[in-house]
């Protein structure tokens, strides 16, 4: 077996983003937080202006401490350490900035949404690889998901990247479709010797209860693969930005676009940090004892779009606006404004060449329009999904 690197820059995704079709079993939590084994208490409850509910918890009893390596894990409610050059990083557009509602828990806990909806807790043993390799795009029949987007097979140690966020219509209640950036690492063949992180938006009503477009997170250590505090790993540290909360504005087919500004980078000591919003907030990390191969470093990155389900073999739904990348922004999905995260702890801009487009079927999806921009690599991404896989 053969260690992702430069010299072949694969991209192996749909194993790690496509699991929450593949559903051990279900969770039903009532009116209780979700994502822990035991009762937690609630210090306050918030309603939304979009009628979500969160509750506050201590932040010492969240969801990720139920984990046996994070038992004896110290809180760190800030990075270690912040890439050179992100101070003066700036964003230079003025594309409205789509975000979710902020919350206001008490300093010391954090809000966990509530819902009445089933929760998929994954527990995978088993998962067909997906292969992709430089610069081929292919068709795949037996998949139950696929992807546009752009992909980078060197080592990255995190990246920054705009969005663009739509509401796709799904058809069905178990499938998504979404918009995302994940880092990867590990064996190419062998899934549970691979390690990701990612960040990004899904419109996936199994999970919300609705259509609506929401900020989700999600992680693999090679066994499992959690979204937001569905199960232990992540520590939420941010008592304002809730994970599955509602993106709002939303892009409109030709008319004003939205998109959601994001930031996943690893600090000196080896945690895995989001940053939400064009101010760069922080929401919380994934500790370095979660993982194997990227306590040490990311082998792949991934920016782009994602339907998947149980269905999208039959039903291809829309991804991104719906529309081909070939119509280019404003009426196809963009990813804008990546930049990198050098070993050294640069920020840096990489060069588009640097990137191979990644599509899983082209019958129905594309991406077009690479190039180098002002604020880093761009791309539009997405499809009508009218077609046969």
């Amino acid at each position: 077996m053969k260690i992702l690197g430069a010299q072949r820059k694969t991209l192996f995704l749909l194993c790690f983003i496509a699991v929450c079709g593949v559903v051990a079993k279900e969770n039903r939590k009532g009116g209780r937080p979700n994502g822990g084994k035991h009762h937690r208490a609630i210090s306050k409850t918030i309603q939304t202006e979009d009628g979500d509910i969160f509750d506050c918890i201590d932040i010492k009893s969240q969801p990720a401490f139920d984990h046996p390596l994070l038992r004896n894990h110290s809180i760190q409610m800030e990075p270690s350490s912040h890439p050179i050059g992100l101070e003066g990083n700036s964003i230079p557009d003025t594309t409205l900035e789509s975000s979710t509602h902020l919350v206001s828990c008490p300093l010391g806990t954090i809000p966990i949404w509530r819902s009445e909806q089933h929760y998929p807790i994954v527990d995978i043993k088993e998962l067909t690889q997906q292969i992709y390799t430089r610069n081929i795009t292919r068709d795949n029949k037996n998949n139950t998901a696929s992807l546009a987007g752009l992909s980078r097979g060197q080592d990255i140690y995190g990246t920054t990247v705009s969005i663009n966020v739509y509401d796709p219509e799904v058809y069905g209640t178990q499938d998504k479709s979404g918009g995302l950036t994940t880092i990867i690492s590990g064996y190419s063949f062998d899934r549970e010797h691979t390690n990701a992180v990612g960040v990004g938006w899904f419109v996936w009503q199994s999970n919300g209860g609705d259509k609506a477009a929401r900020f989700h997170i999600f992680y693999d250590n090679g066994q499992k693969q959690c979204f937001d505090l569905k199960c232990p790993g992540f520590i939420h540290t941010s008592p304002n930005i809730p994970l599955g909360g509602k993106l709002s504005p939303i892009s409109k087919y030709d008319g004003p676009q939205a998109h959601m500004n994001t930031f996943v980078y690893q600090d000196t000591n080896s945690n895995w940090w989001v940053k939400f919003g064009k101010e760069g907030t922080v929401v919380g990390y994934w500790p370095g004892e979660l993982f194997g191969y990227l306590k040490s470093k990311g082998t792949v990155g991934y920016w782009g779009g994602l339907v998947e389900g149980p269905t999208i073999k039959y039903k291809p739904p829309p991804m991104g606006s719906g529309h081909p990348a070939s119509e280019g922004d404003g009426t196809a999905a963009y990813v804008k404004n990546i930049k990198i995260v050098t070993r050294d702890h640069q920020l840096v801009t990489p060069m588009s060449r640097e990137f191979d487009v990644a599509v899983e079927n082209p019958k129905c999806y594309s991406v077009a329009h690479k190039s180098d921009q002002d604020g880093g690599v761009h791309a539009n991404w997405g499809g009508s999904g009218d077609c046969t896989l």
